[in-house]
């Protein structure tokens, strides 16, 4: 497979949006931005641009990508959800939360993690929903850095050798919360905050409410 070096870098414009759009439908990989930070993401429906994920950030395969979803219903078809749960969901999504539960269907090796859970994200973000929307309402997500280094949260933070390997690139300003998500873990039985990122204490308490109403169904 041949390696891609001919990265194209666009401003946000509406015009430029639906052109990512099409190369990440089309199996491209591309670096945009989301409400916390700039990822790396291909379509879910593309096993050769997750492999190619992979390699570009040097991340171990049992190191599942996140799921980046346009609106909370499509997390019903993907996960572990129930119908009831929708009105849960609408309350913490859009927002800066990943919520990891058990996998309902089968997606390509690197969407889901060895543990059959997978990584579920909607962000509160018009660019990134946009995108979502164009391309499929759900992308193979990472953070645009190499293994171990910082989250960018601003374009000019993304590392050129990143850039160099992808197809496209769409720089819209810095990042509005400027941080990691939260991260919550859950399954019908207990739930766990792995990670509150940066989201207030007050945000991570009301959420975690709402994941323990999940777990007792």
């Amino acid at each position: 497979m041949t390696e891609k070096t001919n990265s194209k870098t666009l401003p946000y414009t509406p015009a430029n949006a639906l052109e990512v759009a099409k190369v990440l439908k089309d199996g491209g990989v591309a670096v945009f931005p989301t409400d916390t930070i700039y990822d790396i993401g291909c379509s879910v429906k593309q096993p050769e641009a997750l492999k190619r994920i992979f390699k570009i950030k040097d991340r171990p395969a049992n190191q599942s990508l996140s799921i980046l979803i346009s609106r909370p219903e499509v997390a019903l078809e993907i996960a572990d959800f129930r119908e009831k749960d929708l009105e849960i969901l609408k309350k913490i999504w859009p927002g800066p939360w990943t919520l990891i539960t058990r996998a309902r269907v089968h997606l390509a090796q690197g969407g889901v993690g060895p543990d059959g859970t997978v990584a579920l994200r909607c962000p509160d973000h018009g660019i990134a929903l946009e995108l979502l929307r164009n391309a499929g309402d759900t992308l193979a997500v990472s953070s645009a850095n190499f293994s171990g280094d910082p989250s960018p949260v601003r374009f000019n933070e993304v590392d050129s050798k990143i850039l160099e390997q992808v197809d496209i690139a769409i720089d819209a300003g810095p990042c509005p919360l400027g941080g990691e998500t939260a991260v919550a873990k859950f399954d019908r039985k207990q739930y766990t905050i792995v990670r509150t990122g940066c989201v207030s204490p007050e945000e991570v308490a009301r959420v975690e409410q709402l994941v323990a109403q999940l777990v007792k169904g």
